[in-house]
């Protein structure tokens, strides 16, 4: 009786840990999901970044840090990337939209760190004021997501062509 009480205990705990770490993925997923949506969905295309102030560039980027650990946030910021998209569909005159986003979680080696690392892809479509499909990129990139003290945060995030170099081939 004692050998099945402790056999029925550790399957409860092993399904308790499977089921945490299934969740912390779902959750990561759900925070690189948002953070594309938010970058790459362009419904504006009249903002024009240059006759923005530095004061008004910086509170635009700003608006990305809750996803990025501190240096990751910056560093990005440091590029301009958050403002890319904007730029583009600026220049463009086009909408931004973004579709068929996936996510493919990757092991980088370390099995007991406590990142998640994804390989990311998704499709932007381009489309002009009449409401016409002008243009589609493919994206791909890579995403570490870590579990820090204020929840999961983006600690390093790339794309393996940037949106202007997409555009600019």
């Amino acid at each position: 009786m004692r050998k099945l009480f402790v056999l029925l205990c550790c399957s409860v705990s092993l399904l308790f840990l499977v089921s945490a770490c299934e969740n912390k993925e779902d959750n990561a997923v759900e925070i690189g999901e948002k953070f594309i949506k938010e970058l790459y969905n362009v419904g504006n295309s009249s903002v024009d970044l240059n006759k923005m102030n530095a004061e008004q560039l910086i509170d635009k980027q700003s608006e990305f840090s809750i996803y990025f650990t501190e240096e990751e946030f910056e560093d990005l910021a440091n590029k301009r990337f958050f403002l890319i998209p904007q730029e583009v569909g600026s220049k463009q005159n086009n909408t931004i939209s973004v579709q068929n986003i996936k996510f493919e979680k990757y092991e980088q080696g370390q099995s007991e760190s406590e990142s998640l690392d994804f390989n990311h892809s998704f499709t932007l479509i381009f489309t002009d004021p009449e409401g016409n499909e002008a243009d589609k990129a493919k994206m791909k990139g890579q995403m570490t997501i870590v579990n820090t003290e204020n929840g999961l945060k983006i600690d390093r995030y790339y794309d393996g062509e940037t949106l202007k170099d997409i555009l600019n081939r």
